[in-house]
């Protein structure tokens, strides 16, 4: 027998009849827009505001939002998804549960992502032809054309890749029993991968048998020879001219780089770096000495003599290199770095990495500043030129505060009290998601309604 009587019922279907079409309504008035201006608030569950040229409407304070402008239109159900729809470009875009799925489309291309791991686009090209691909990284790689026909690629079993992974092609059947690569007209080939190998095509010479012995040239740049691999590996890079470099490296012992430009020694590699290192850049006009490096080293001018880098790490680095200024203390407790030039200028300190920076640039010819400051979770503050923005509290938009999907998704959730002033008017703020604001001329509280003729 049911619990809930006849009438409690038929009550609760009219509630939701109700709510239906209160929310029906709404979306008609978001969606209508009236010639004259109206502002209707009744917190905290819709605040709706139009003029000619601009509406904009909220349910249950930042839950639900619709914006529509000669820009466009976005409609946006916090956190799950966003519709932004480009007036100009005839574009759109949805975003859902960021970053899990984004898609963005129009009349001449579809490009879809999901997860940063599935890719579908389609295509149209400037010839009229029309392509279309899919990928599951790094697994699936799926391209059709109407010029090279379909191609299917599906890792490790079998692929046909072209200009993927900075190659121009790349082959591979049963991996690792069969690699290719071809890039810069040097093709080198696996039988079985990492095995035995050898190199051809316009400018590619050479066999390897790994890890026992091997050779290889690409044309006259580079040449190198490796006996049971890494104990010793010697390499020359642009053999017949007069910058020719020559690299030695036997392994943990000894390890030189000679050429016209660098002069360079290390001993003792019990861990892939060297223990003891030193090294003369001529071109730089540097001398720096590593113990080891790269943790600990110090570095000095040729010239003036004077000291250009000193790093203890974990304790302490300060770093000059042309015009940019670095360093840290106890890092990651704190670091910092300074660029500074006639045109661009440019500081920024930050404390345990992400959990407070301080970033300032200026054009000086240009008269363009732009400042920007997060404190996790507390608050993020920025301006651009006369522009100047703050709010708290400040989540995943302190940790990534130049994200515009994690400020117009997420960050309206957690933020507390917004302001916003742009220099031509009073600042806009709103305080516990528009329970009060202000536009920059008048004060809204929770109950609100203002109608212009």
């Amino acid at each position: 027998m049911s619990r809930c009587p006849a009438h409690a019922r038929a009550c609760a279907r009219r509630k939701w009849r109700l709510r239906l079409w209160w929310t029906t309504a709404l979306a008609w008035l978001a969606s209508s827009a009236p010639a004259q201006g109206l502002s209707f608030k009744l917190w905290p569950l819709v605040d709706y505001q139009s003029t000619p040229h601009h509406r904009h409407l909220t349910l249950l304070g930042p839950l639900f939002e619709y914006e529509h402008s000669a820009d466009g239109t976005t409609w946006t159900l916090r956190p799950l998804m966003q519709l932004r729809q480009r007036a100009a470009a005839a574009e759109s875009e949805l975003t859902l549960l960021y970053p899990l799925l984004v898609s963005r489309w129009d009349a001449e291309y579809m490009d879809v992502r999901l997860i940063g791991l599935v890719f579908y686009q389609t295509k149209q090209r400037e010839t009229a032809e029309r392509t279309a691909s899919f990928t599951l990284f790094p697994f699936v790689f799926y391209r059709r054309s109407e010029h090279d026909g379909a191609s299917l690629s599906v890792v490790p079993f079998y692929a046909d890749l072209k200009e993927r992974f900075g190659y121009d092609r790349i082959q591979m059947i049963a991996f690792p029993f069969y690699l290719k690569l071809e890039d810069d007209l040097v093709e080198q080939t696996w039988l079985p991968f990492p095995f035995v190998s050898w190199s051809g095509g316009t400018l590619g010479k050479g066999t390897r048998v790994w890890p026992f012995y091997g050779w290889q040239e690409r044309g006259l740049s580079a040449r190198s020879e490796y006996i049971l691999w890494p104990f010793y590996i010697s390499q020359d890079f642009h053999y017949t001219r007069p910058e020719r470099e020559h690299r030695l490296l036997l392994y943990p012992f000894y390890a030189s780089i000679d050429s016209p430009r660098v002069y360079s020694r290390s001993y003792f590699w019990p861990f892939f770096f060297p223990f003891l290192s030193h090294t003369i850049d001529r071109a730089k006009q540097t001398e720096t000495w590593g113990f080891p490096w790269p943790f600990w080293l110090t570095r000095r001018n040729l010239v003036t003599d004077e000291r250009t880098a000193l790093r203890l790490t974990p304790f302490y680095e300060d770093t000059r290199f042309d015009d940019i200024h670095s360093g840290f203390l106890l890092w990651p407790l704190y670091r910092w770095q300074d660029q500074e030039s006639e045109t661009f200028v440019h500081t920024r300190s930050d404390v345990l990495m992400v959990m407070y920076r301080d970033i300032r640039e200026l054009q000086p010819v240009a008269g363009h500043t732009r400042t920007l400051q997060t404190f996790f979770p507390f608050y993020r503050r920025s301006s651009t030129n006369s522009v100047h923005d703050f709010s708290t509290l400040a989540l995943l938009d302190a940790l990534f505060p130049r994200n515009t999907a994690v400020a117009e998704m997420y960050a309206p959730l957690w933020q507390l009290y917004t302001r916003e002033q742009d220099g031509t008017q009073g600042p806009q703020w709103s305080l516990l998601w528009d329970l009060v604001s202000s536009d920059g001329r008048d004060t809204r509280y929770p109950i609100d309604f203002d109608f212009e003729q």
